[in-house]
């Protein structure tokens, strides 16, 4: 049967970054270009290539059984992908979007973009020369039609919109009542005025498995913000929460679990090949799906390995045994590296290096740098080894918008709302950096000799509320007390301290109004951690922990200690906000061999810098 080839060629009026954006989320373009779900097993190698099987049903009932592999990409220009049926009218299919700025001009001086869509088909029989026509050139005009639908869902709309293939079976008068109750807990209506059109007019795929931070810069709104939106949200039954294990690697997730204690240490990935244990800081995110109460999503997979599954890969490209190709490779400002899929190994980026032609022999590279320019260029690439290798070019640093274990619990709201969500007790998963400060009361047994039981508890009771208000505030949580003491978390250093410096700042305010004398002791550190569950609370252990505590120590009331490094570090993210005085000083710390830098700051008060300037 001879190869059938249809080319499309449509020149659109959006700039081609944004036209990527919605061509390389294949997942949303098949569900609205009408294609059919789809089934895939796990990776498979199999004559010296990788793929995955999929199975589908096309109109409904006719089986279809092929062997995709992974996509071919350079961002923003051109991705393809390869199926190979063994059922079904088709033998082949290899489709591919390219993509080039267009001589027209846009409103904002940026130019239009030129979509070429290329299929070319094999039948496998007289069934499938005729269902080419029929069925399969209708689903690629389909695809190439869904710029045109983008556009007119977004003529006269508040939001940017993304088409969508049919009405949504919603509870509207579930949804209508959770939202309203919603707008009692969380503060702005225009939150929740956004998320319910959201749960209301969006397609299924963007109603599970919801990142917040990403809805949030879609929407303009503050992260922070739309992230207690969403916990709120889960509590009042609009929304579900999960936990998705991801792979250091592909980033994609590999397991979710509905509950905290569901969580293992260790997760496998099948494309990868590895087992990796998990990180509460990188390698375990929260998501949030529509409660199936308020609105009914078909959770189906419509396409698995996409560009826009890995947007941190920014090229990805299939080398034969013995073959040399050029792999072109797009501009990044971030870091990046080559590394080959299954087996990860990897060419870290190093501008100065010698251009040169790779060899990977199927253990290792040639090299371990490569001449990788932040303006793109071509790297010549050999594959000496006996199979096929999938080369990816990806940048380094992890995803931002999303939403880490390590963040989440380190916020005071999720530790009110969510207060058993722990680990399973047979369970300790590591955090590579969280910062832990540690206070106390000055004095505190002086305070219920002079003061009395009653009264002391009182005070100490409510120099907790202020300390948990200042925590709260900076975006950090309170574990535990200890006696008059408080340990809480962060997930940001600069978080920590400007919590710290807020609590001594205001301390004569809050005495004042409170009629009391009370000095408060600080100190943090930061480093990794171990999460673990201590009698059903979300507790953190380790070297980094103790030494907080250490340094707490040496704080002598009205102060700050911590160590002088990470003072150097971040101060700049905190200076200009806070009046405070640096002494600085060596210190043996109980516990420890050797003696520490430390920093010691006296704040000053916001009594006295007023007092100060209305003197002057």
């Amino acid at each position: 049967m001879k190869e059938k080839r249809y080319i499309f060629k449509r020149e659109y009026p959006i700039p081609r970054q944004k036209a990527w954006e919605l061509l390389a989320d294949t997942e949303h373009l098949n569900r609205v270009s009408g294609l059919f779900p789809v089934d895939f097993s796990e990776p498979a190698l199999q004559e010296r290539q990788l793929f995955r099987y999929a199975n589908a049903k096309a109109l409904g009932f006719v089986p279809l059984k092929w062997r995709e592999y992974p996509f071919e990409w350079v961002k923003e220009e051109v991705y393809s992908v390869e199926r190979r049926y063994e059922s079904g009218p088709i033998k082949l299919l290899l489709w591919e979007v390219a993509m080039k700025d267009s001589e027209l001009q846009l409103a904002d001086g940026t130019y239009g973009t030129e979509i070429t869509g290329t299929a070319r088909f094999t039948p496998a029989n007289v069934i499938g020369q005729a269902a080419i026509p029929l069925v399969g050139l209708k689903s690629i005009k389909e695809i190439m039609k869904y710029i045109d639908k983008y556009i007119e869902a977004n003529q006269h709309v508040d939001y940017e919109a993304l088409p969508v293939k049919k009405v949504p079976v919603i509870d509207i008068n579930r949804l209508n009542n959770r939202s309203d109750k919603l707008s009692s807990l969380h503060p702005d209506a225009e939150h929740v005025k956004r998320l319910r059109h959201h749960l209301q007019t969006a397609g299924d795929d963007e109603v599970l498995h919801m990142k917040p931070y990403v809805l949030a810069d879609q929407w303009q709104f503050s992260r922070k913000e739309i992230l207690s939106l969403f916990l709120h949200a889960v509590k009042e039954g609009l929304l579900i929460q999960e936990w998705h294990l991801m792979c250091p690697n592909c980033r994609v997730s590999k397991t979710t679990a509905l509950s905290m204690k569901e969580i293992k240490d260790q997760v496998h990935c099948e494309l990868c090949g590895v087992n990796y244990e998990m990180s509460f800081d990188q390698y375990i995110e929260m998501q949030f799906s529509v409660h199936p109460s308020v609105r009914i999503a078909a959770d189906q997979t419509y396409c698995l390995t996409g560009p826009a599954k890995s947007s941190h890969v920014l090229a990805q490209r299939r080398i034969s045994p013995g073959e040399e190709v050029d792999l072109q490779y797009p501009p990044a400002q971030a870091k990046t590296r080559i590394r080959v899929l299954r087996h990860n190994t990897t060419m870290l980026q190093d501008p100065a290096a010698v251009s040169q032609t790779y060899c990977f022999d199927g253990k290792s590279w040639s090299s371990q740098t490569a001449a990788l320019s932040s303006s793109g260029g071509v790297l010549t690439i050999v594959n000496e080894s006996e199979e096929e290798m999938i080369v990816v070019y990806e940048t380094t640093d992890w995803n931002d918008q999303a939403v880490t274990a390590a963040e989440i619990t380190s916020l005071q709201l999720y530790r009110d709302l969510f207060s058993s969500e722990v680990l399973s007790p047979d369970q300790q998963i590591g955090v590579q950096s969280m910062t832990i400060l540690f206070s106390d009361l000055k004095a505190s047994t002086a305070l219920y000799e002079k003061q009395g039981d009653a009264t002391a508890f009182h005070q100490v009771s409510e120099h907790f509320r202020y300390l948990k208000s200042k925590v709260q505030k900076h975006h950090g949580t309170i574990v535990k007390t200890i006696g008059d003491a408080v340990m809480a978390v962060f997930y940001r250093d600069e978080d920590a301290l400007s919590a710290a410096l807020d609590i001594q700042e205001e301390i004569d305010q809050f005495n004042r109004e409170q009629q009391m004398q009370l000095s408060v002791k600080l100190g943090l550190n930061s480093g990794p951690v171990i999460a673990v569950n201590a009698n059903d609370l979300l507790d953190y252990f380790g070297k980094t922990v103790n030494l907080a505590a250490r340094i707490q120590q040496k704080s002598t009331g009205n102060d700050i200690v911590m160590q002088r490094d990470e003072f150097e570090r971040i101060k700049e993210k905190v200076e200009g906000n806070y009046h405070y005085e640096v002494h600085q000083e060596t210190a043996e710390l109980a516990g420890t061999v050797s003696r520490h830098d430390l920093v010691r700051l006296s704040s000053i008060s916001k009594q006295t810098i007023q007092e100060e300037g209305a003197i002057s």
